[in-house]
Parts: structure tokens; sequence; C-alpha cells
């Protein structure tokens, strides 16, 4: 199971997003003025896709339903990083204002485990069709 490139991929993604969990005060305390559950909803988020990643590690024998939970965290991802971009044209919409620069780290985060959702379902659909070609070969 870890000697599989796509867990390091998952994993990865998860503590990226742990890690966002970790950091979140940094945007969610510039959009609490604003929309305060805008930041609720990007924790509760978080937590989720990073959850459903690590969960998707160990589905590791059922190929065709780890892809197609990788698939779902992709899309909890995609939502966790339209709330952060909103959150911070909601926070930093003004022309005298520019958000510090440990503001765009963080909101990168989503972004990079975004990414590393992606090259995970990748490998999977590949060993997906290595198994189809051997049971051809059969």
């Amino acid at each position: 199971m870890i000697q599989r490139i796509q867990t390091l991929y998952l994993v990865a993604g998860a503590l990226l997003l742990a890690l966002f969990l970790a950091l979140g005060d940094t945007w969610a305390s510039a959009i609490a003025e604003e929309l305060a559950w805008l930041g609720v909803l990007g924790y509760a988020l978080a937590a989720v896709t990073a959850l459903v990643a690590l969960v998707s590690v160990a589905l590791y024998k059922d190929r065709p339903l780890q892809r197609r939970v990788i698939f779902a965290a992709q899309w909890l991802d995609l939502a966790l990083i339209v709330v952060v971009l909103v959150g911070f044209y909601l926070a930093f919409d003004s022309d005298a204002f520019q958000a510090p620069v440990g503001y765009y780290l963080v909101a990168l985060q989503p972004i990079v485990a975004y990414l590393l959702l992606r090259m995970a379902r990748q490998r999977v659909t590949a060993d997906i069709e290595v198994v189809r070609s051997m049971d051809r070969i059969r």
C-alpha cells in the first residue's frame, strides 16, 4: 500500500489540507468581519476533503472505487478553492489594502492539494489500465 506512488500523493494532499486547517486563521480572520460563515465553510471543506483523501488510501484493493473517491475529493477541494478565493476577494477588494504574502501561501495550499489529488487519480487510472492489459493477455 505505501509503496504505491498514489498513496504518497494522497497522504501529501491530506497533510497539506491539514496544514491549511492549522494555518487557516490567517485567511479566516481576514474575512471574519465580512462573512463569518465563509471561514467555517472553508474549515469544514478542508477537513472533509482531507478525511476523504485519507479514506481513499485504504481503498487500494478496489481501484475503480478508489478512483471515484479521489474524484469526489477533487470536487470538494475545488469547492474549497472557490471559498478561499471568494473570501480573499471580499476581504481584500479595496485598492488601498494588499494582503500579506502569508495569506497567499495559505491560499496556495488547497491548489497544490488539488494537483496532488489529480496526480493520484491519474496513477490509479494507470494501474487500472495495467491490470486490464494483463487480463487481456491471459
